[in-house]
C-alpha cells in the first residue's frame, strides 16, 4: 500500500541493505516517486521467496486483498501494520481458506514495540524488527 508508514518504510530500507519493491494499485503507485521497483497490485510477483520480507502497510486500504497476497507466497518475514484486533477480525475472514500456520507466521502489530506513533517512528520499528530477524538468521538465532 501507499499509507504513510509505507512511503516511510520504503525510503528508509534501502539504506538497510533491502532491495524494496512497493506494491500498490495503479495510481497509489505514483507516491512511491521512481526510485524503487514497483509493482502494480497485490498479488506479488514470482520469485518473492523464502529471503523475502513482505510488510502489509495498507492501513485499512485493501488490507484483507494485500494480506491474502502476501500470504500467497513464502516469504522469511511476514508483517501487518494494523492493530491486534484488525489483525484479529482479517484472522477470521482468511481462516477461511488459508492455513491457520501460514496465518501464524504474520507478525501483528508489525515492528518492535518502541513505543511508536509517527508513521516515520512506526517505519522504523518495522525496519528494526526486519534487521532483528535477519541478524537471527546470520547468527543462528542469537542477537547479542
Amino acid at each position: 500500500g501507499s499509507s504513510p508508514v509505507a512511503l516511510a518504510l520504503a525510503d528508509i530500507a534501502g539504506r538497510f541493505g533491502f532491495a524494496v519493491t512497493a506494491c500498490a494499485p495503479g495510481v497509489e503507485l505514483l507516491a512511491f516517486g521512481t526510485d524503487l521497483a514497483l509493482h502494480d497490485g497485490y498479488v506479488l510477483p514470482a520469485g518473492f521467496g523464502a529471503n523475502r520480507y513482505i510488510v502489509v502497510a495498507t492501513q485499512g486500504k485493501g488490507d484483507e486483498v494485500a494480506l491474502r497476497g502476501a500470504l500467497a507466497v513464502d516469504a522469511g518475514f511476514t508483517a501487518f501494520v494494523g492493530s491486534r484486533k484488525k489483525m484479529a477480525a482479517l484472522r477470521l475472514k482468511l481462516a477461511v481458506d488459508v492455513p491457520a500456520a501460514k496465518l501464524d507466521t504474520v507478525q501483528a502489530p508489525a515492528g518492535l514495540d518502541l513505543g511508536a506513533i509517527t508513521p516515520d517512528e512506526i517505519a522504523l520499528s518495522i525496519l528494526a524488527a526486519m534487521v532483528r530477524h535477519r541478524r537471527l538468521d546470520q547468527r543462528g538465532g542469537e542477537v547479542a
